[in-house]
């Protein structure tokens, strides 16, 4: 029996510079579909995606500008996820994680590429008007210690569990600074995301009006493939400016989502994001004996086209 095939979408903090740049290179079909995004993008911004993913900036270098990097991410996982279809690799669900469910409802088709993509800078312009700076701080321990250290994370809210021992905070931008100082004096592992901006956190609640009437003015169709919000753990029937608002305020579960699922039935977990964080993720997340497997697009350390290929290999005698 067939098992059914996930595509993950990944959020905001999973971008970096140079990411797709070998499939950008030397893959013609990768070229073709990021060089119509980038068109989509340059009518949108009036700037080119592609000149500033692709220029001098190292990958290593912080990628945070969010006009740039929220249509970058959609575009990135869209032509992926292209890739991937044009292969014969058809996804069975799309699952998205925070932006990712942006990316996810394109090529589920309820809203065009150049309406995800418009929706996506417009959702930027309207954080970098509006909201105060703020930030991400992803930590590699168990979600206890903020009962050990209550003081600490007084400030700032849990905006993802990503798995047992890996959870994201997110507040002020001062506020993570200052949980990042202490943590560290702890001894804890942390990583600040390239994200200037508090998601699924009360400080992004004043936006929401604004957010509403701006996103409310799209055309939302019927999903043509089923979807799956890692904010709401769960199968969604549909998506509109309430469920993207809930996605963007609302704390993201995507530990009690895969397993979940994966309690369910037996999956092939594809991560269509550039930098492989939901497959690692899936790694701690499946049951022992499990039948499942994860499998990465993309990552941060360069061999694009390999990645890509040992991918549609692999599946190549799963998926009949």
């Amino acid at each position: 029996m067939r098992k059914p095939i996930v595509f993950m979408f990944s959020g905001q903090g999973s971008q970096y510079f140079q990411m797709g740049r070998e499939l950008y290179d030397h893959h013609p079909r990768f070229r073709l579909w990021m060089d119509h995004c980038d068109a989509l993008v340059k009518d949108a911004t009036g700037r080119s995606l592609t000149a500033t993913l692709y220029g001098g900036s190292d990958r290593t270098d912080r990628f945070d500008d969010i006009l740039l990097t929220n249509p970058a991410l959609l575009s990135i996982e869209f032509c992926l996820a292209k890739l991937l279809q044009e292969a014969g690799i058809s996804p069975d669900y799309l699952l998205g994680y925070s932006l990712g469910e942006l990316a996810g409802s394109v090529v589920a088709g309820i809203l065009s590429l150049e309406e995800g993509i418009r929706l996506s800078v417009e959702f930027a312009q309207l954080l970098t008007m509006k909201s105060p700076a703020g930030g991400m701080l992803a930590i590699l321990g168990d979600e206890g210690m903020i009962d050990d250290h209550p003081d600490a994370f007084t400030r700032c809210s849990i905006s993802g569990r990503n798995f047992d021992t890996n959870f994201v905070v997110s507040g002020l931008a001062e506020e993570i600074t200052k949980l990042q100082t202490y943590l560290t004096g702890f001894g804890i592992v942390t990583q600040r995301l390239a994200v200037n901006f508090a998601f699924h956190s009360p400080v992004v609640e004043p936006l929401k009006p604004f957010f509403l009437q701006m996103s409310g003015l799209f055309n939302y169709s019927p999903p043509r493939i089923p979807m799956i919000s890692a904010q709401k753990g769960q199968e969604i029937a549909g998506v509109d400016e309430t469920h993207l608002w809930d996605v963007i305020r609302q704390p993201v579960d995507f530990k009690s989502t895969i397993r979940k699922l994966a309690s369910q039935q037996d999956c092939i977990f594809i991560d269509i994001g550039p930098s492989g964080t939901l497959s690692t993720a899936v790694k701690y997340l499946l049951p022992k004996n499990t039948s499942s497997i994860f499998l990465a697009t993309l990552n941060q350390f360069g061999q694009d086209r390999a990645t890509l290929e040992k991918t549609i290999s692999s599946l190549s005698g799963l998926t009949a």
